[in-house]
């Protein structure tokens, strides 16, 4: 059963899920992932990843909505990518949390306010409510290593020995 009934994600805790072929770990989190458009573009670039992508989106797993541009996400384009503005944008209308990995962006959007979460965390939720087995978060870590998922080192070794 999923701890949320929706949130919203920016792209990278995507991608590097995909990038371990383990994305379903997300529907422990959230029943539902809201992307904007600019995250399914950025996320989808790739053939394998559009298909998965996809067939969430068929699914009603995931929903794309879009955000119409106007005067915050030109403000916030300053700062930030496309994909991490209209999520926070996206996170701030829908009220809901949001799950995003960049340092620069959580700055950001705990500036306006929204609940953030992030791939680690995550991973230390699904690990403290025994969600996942500490050889699967070892092995989870492990895939994120070899992929090259850009965190420090030692958020992973809080992870693994918490």
């Amino acid at each position: 059963m999923a701890l949320n009934q929706a949130v919203v994600s920016d792209s990278t805790t995507l991608i590097s899920l995909l990038n371990i072929d383990r994305f379903e770990l997300l529907f422990k989190f959230s029943k539902i992932i809201i992307i904007s458009q600019a995250v399914y573009t950025e996320v989808s670039y790739q053939n394998y990843a559009k298909q998965v992508l996809d067939g969430f989106i068929k699914d009603k797993r995931v929903i794309v909505k879009s955000i119409v541009d106007n005067k915050k996400l030109s403000q916030l384009l300053i700062r930030l990518d496309l994909g991490e503005s209209e999520s926070i944008l996206l996170a701030k209308k829908e009220n809901l949390p949001l799950i995003i990995d960049e340092k620069k962006g959580r700055s950001v959007a705990t500036e306006f306010g929204l609940k953030i979460i992030g791939l680690i965390g995550i991973l230390l939720i699904f690990k403290k409510k025994g969600g996942l087995s500490n050889d699967e978060i070892t092995d989870i870590v492990n895939d994120l290593r070899k992929v090259e998922f850009r965190v420090s080192h030692s958020p992973l070794e809080f992870l693994l020995n918490d």
